[in-house]
């Protein structure tokens, strides 16, 4: 602290100048660089001056340590001039004495001593020398020799000193262990003393504030607090006269850097050079590793650091600013720079680091020439580590140093398969040229087995099916000298893959038809086999629910997976699977959970592709569940994360879901308008062209082109059934061209392919069941229908199918109305609009708007007769009538007016006798009007 300074000039001024006259006394300043050392010695001199004290002072320097009597002539420069006559000579002494150098330098010592005696005659004497670890050899020897024999009591010698080594520390150390010697050690300032400081500049209040945060970055040394304190000053004579909270807070300036590298500078060329050092490296914990880096012995070292340490520059071996580092970076010339990265990256690849911290040095500089064989392989791990850690701009550039310097083919290629699986979640479009560079050395076995598998992927992507299939047969032949190997599992999952998703290209037959029978999924596995690859669970479970429709043991096992496998780059195409599967298997509240989930942390992470593919399948759950606007706009996201010909021939899937949900809206021009962008033709061979072929089936049925509807419908069913994916899970076709026979009069067609795909559904309560018992309702007369079509709501209501309920409601609605009975068609009706406008389905809202089949007595309340009876209606009546007026149950009522069942009866109750009605049905439709679509 300030406090404990001033205690110490204090001490020091009673022990030169007050005390009891014992001899010649001697007092020692020492710490560390910047510590206040020449400041205190200054104020000493000052002090001494002041009463009558003849001071001799003298600055020793590291440029002058080789002089011989260099700082002894400084104290003869400061006596008076009779006396200089006998100040030393070097060389020429030595040469008029007779006997020598030896005798020659003992005249010296002599001529100093009867010196120091006529001076301390005439008055007291102080000899002050600054840095005194810095003297010359030959000086030191004569002022110990003079102290030493000069017994008068007026003699006083205070010295400043840091750490030395060398020769001259035996001297010093002769010289400054008197027994009456009064040792000064000056440490850094504590918090407490920082704040003394502080108050000074910044006030009491914002000194207590700031204090801590000053000394973290400075230690406490005065030098570098000044330093922070002149940045702030300069920021604030730049900027306005009332400063901004928190400009009292330390920012390393220029003034702060310049201090630091003063600090370092102080302390010598080996101190600076271990200082550059640690710069490099970022730590100074390892020794040794620092010594080899900078050459210097690790004694040395560590005195450095530790001296560095005691400055304030490092604390724990690591710099406390990192303004200190890079001030000290830029310190070191290019020249220099470069030979230290790369013997750091050498080092530390030797010793075993971490493959990113090698990377970062070479990346650092240009690779020596010749290249070195270690630099490609630590580029590749560090490389590795980066994908890992998902610092793909890290990984893409050790990728591309090391495919610059690598001379191996086989390696090269690696290389480049490794950047496109690295880059291709987050742009595939800046990979496509060199995925496709890639394709003649995968399909020739010039590229190692593994790297390969995620070009089969790529080129599969791009339609290009020919060079898939050459280079799979790469792999297999590879996978057949390994069974039961990472590769053998892999091939099995990419079959499982191109059964469920390209199951129509004759070039890939051979390894779809390899794949054989799983057998039951409960089978416990015997004790000697290890469990399945999540990799082929995952496509086992899609594959099996796409076939053989809603499996719950393939659905449990998509959630294991979910739940124990993390998505990167290698286990991106397994996760998609097993969501797909539940997506497919309809567990829409679990499938969106992960996939919301799954969005979220593919767009923290910048992975435009994986988001775009999690968008299409949330877009997929939208739209299975009747939530229309959700699916535009998750899949119009997916096409703007990634552009259509990003997607090659998957772009059936969004386009596909952008359709189905235009057309069921009601939006036929947008719709038509996607239909007529260009696709690849190979995209009607893959699964997703499904999705794209049924979306357009249906448009040209709800625009009126039946014939052309059939023909895709028909074309759906022949591939599904060809490609044996032939299951209610996948696309309900039949129930489309069932819809389609419909409008051409096709009754018998109709309810054939109705009951079909009923009996697909099988018994539980599914979409596709609800859906199928509306379209098969529409081939029955009209007694039967109202049954079918209760049944229908029924299950869509149990399965979440929004849209289809609206469907089937407003086919209740107009069966009702055939059979006279209004009011319940009214009340369907009412229903059928409110999810309608729910789901985004405005075409089928406006169609029920103009058929509002209001009874009479609605037609009363409309206009306005036995308006006193509604004007007897209370507030909460009111609410609660309307709500019931618009389809809602008595428990719904409750719930969204958040009163008790048995207080909706009641109001109910009260509600029909003001009314004179009987039932709810006959609740007038003008009731609903201010309420039912706001409650």
């Amino acid at each position: 602290m300030l406090v404990e300074r001033d205690q110490e000039i204090a001490r020091l001024n009673r022990l030169l100048f007050e005390g009891a006259r014992e001899g010649s006394r001697l007092a020692v300043i020492s710490g560390a660089v910047t510590s206040g050392k020449t400041a205190l010695l200054h104020t000493m001199t000052d002090t001494a001056g002041g009463r009558g004290v003849r001071v001799l002072p003298a600055v020793a320097s590291a440029s002058e340590q080789k002089f011989p009597y260099a700082v002894l002539e400084q104290l003869y420069q400061g006596m008076p001039t009779h006396l200089q006559r006998s100040r030393p000579r070097p060389g020429l002494d030595a040469l008029r004495d007779p006997n020598g150098p030896d005798q020659a330098e003992l005249s010296l010592l002599q001529n100093f001593h009867r010196t120091l005696d006529e001076l301390t005659d005439d008055a007291p004497l102080l000899i002050a020398i600054d840095d005194v670890q810095f003297a010359d050899l030959p000086s030191l020897r004569c002022l110990a020799y003079g102290i030493r024999r000069c017994r008068s009591e007026a003699l006083s010698v205070v010295v400043s000193r840091g750490s030395l080594t060398g020769p001259a520390a035996t001297a010093l150390d002769e010289l400054l262990h008197e027994p009456k010697v009064c040792h000064v050690r000056l440490a850094p300032l504590t918090v407490a003393g920082v704040s003394t400081l502080l108050t000074e500049e910044l006030g009491t209040e914002e000194a207590g504030r700031h204090a801590a945060a000053y000394h973290e970055m400075t230690g406490g040394n005065l030098l570098l607090l000044r330093g922070l304190l002149d940045d702030r000053f300069s920021r604030l004579t730049r900027g306005p006269l009332d400063p901004a909270p928190g400009t009292d807070a330390p920012v390393a300036g220029e003034l702060f850097r310049q201090a630091a590298l003063s600090c370092v500078y102080r302390g010598g060329p080996a101190h600076r050079r271990v200082a550059h050092g640690v710069a490099l490296l970022g730590d100074a914990t390892s020794v040794p590793l620092l010594s080899r880096l900078i050459e210097v012995e690790e004694r040395l070292v560590r005195q450095s650091v530790a001296l560095l340490t005691e400055v304030g520059i490092l604390h724990g071996g690591r710099f406390r600013s990192d303004a200190v580092r890079t001030v000290l970076l830029d310190d070191l010339e290019l020249h220099e720079l470069g030979p230290l990265h790369h013997r750091a990256a050498r080092l530390l690849y030797e010793e075993g680091a971490d493959p990113i911290d090698v990377a970062r040095h070479l990346l650092s500089h240009e690779a020596p020439e010749p290249v070195e064989e270690w630099i490609t392989q630590a580029l590749c791990d560090a490389a590795v580590h980066a994908i890992a850690a998902d610092r793909r701009e890290l990984a893409m550039n050790c990728l591309q140093m090391a495919d610059r310097y690598t001379t191996d083919e086989r390696e090269a290629l690696q290389l480049q398969a490794t950047m496109v699986q690295a880059m291709w979640p987050f742009n595939p479009l800046s990979q496509m040229r060199r995925l496709q560079s890639l394709a003649g050395p995968a399909g020739s076995g010039l590229l190692p087995a593994p790297e390969t598998i995620p070009v089969v992927i790529g080129l599969l992507g791009l339609g290009r099916m020919d060079e898939a299939a050459a280079a799979l047969e790469q792999v297999s032949r590879a996978a057949a000298e390994h069974p039961g190997s990472e590769l053998d599992t892999g091939l099995r999952a990419i079959r499982l893959a191109l059964s469920s998703t390209y199951p129509d290209h004759p070039e890939l037959r051979p390894f779809l038809d390899q794949e054989e029978d799983d057998g039951p999924w409960d089978v416990p596995l015997p004790p000697d086999q290890t469990p399945e690859s999540p990799h082929v669970t995952a496509f086992r479970a899609l594959l099996t629910v796409l076939s053989r429709g809603v499996d719950e043991r393939a659905v449990r096992a998509a959630e294991r997976v979910l739940e124990t496998v993390r998505l990167s780059d290698r286990t991106m195409l397994t996760v998609h699977a097993a969501l797909q599967t539940l997506v497919y298997a309809d567990r829409h509240a679990t499938a969106t959970t992960w996939c919301d989930r799954l969005i979220e942390e593919t767009s923290e992470r910048g992975a435009k592709a994986l988001l775009a593919y999690f968008c299409v399948l949330r877009a997929q759950i939208a739209l299975r569940v009747g939530r229309l606007r959700d699916t535009v706009r998750y899949a119009e996201r997916a096409l703007e994360e990634l552009p259509a010909r990003g997607w090659g021939v998957t772009v059936g899937m969004p386009l596909g879901m952008l359709i189905n949900a235009h057309t069921a809206m009601g939006n036929h021009d947008a719709a038509a308008e996607l239909l007529a962008r260009p696709v690849p033709d190979e995209m009607y061979r893959n699964r997703f062209g499904l999705h794209y072929l049924y979306a357009r089936a249906r448009h040209q049925l709800a625009t009126g082109r039946q014939h052309a509807a059939l023909t895709d419908f028909r074309a759906c069913g022949e591939k599904m059934a060809d490609w044996g994916l032939d299951s209610p899970a996948t696309l309900t076709w039949r129930l489309g061209a069932a819809e389609t026979w419909l409008t051409l009069g096709g009754q018998e067609r109709a309810a054939r392919l109705a009951e079909e795909q009923l009996e697909l559904a099988g018994e539980s309560s599914s979409r596709t069941r609800g859906a199928a018992l509306r379209v098969l309702a529409a081939t029955r007369p009209r007694q039967e229908r109202i049954a079918l079509l209760q049944q229908a709501v029924g299950v869509l209501q149990a399965s979440g199918g929004w849209y289809e309920m609206a469907r089937a409601l407003a086919d209740l609605a107009e069966a009702h109305k055939q059979l006279g009975d209004l009011d319940t068609s009214r009340l369907m009706t009412r229903r059928a609009l409110r999810l309608a406008d729910s789901c985004g389905a405005d075409e089928l809202s406006r169609s029920l708007q103009r058929t509002p089949a209001r009874s009479a007595l609605s037609e009363a309340a409309r206009t306005g007769e036995d308006t006193a009876a509604f004007s007897e209606l209370s507030d909460a009546e009111s609410r609660v009538a309307a709500l019931a007026a618009s389809g809602y149950t008595n428990r719904e009522i409750a719930a969204k007016l958040f009163i008790t069942i048995s207080t909706v009866e009641q109001h109910l109750t009260r509600v029909y006798r003001k009314i004179n009605i009987s039932q709810r049905r006959e609740l007038p439709a003008s009731l609903d009007f201010d309420v039912a679509y706001t409650a």
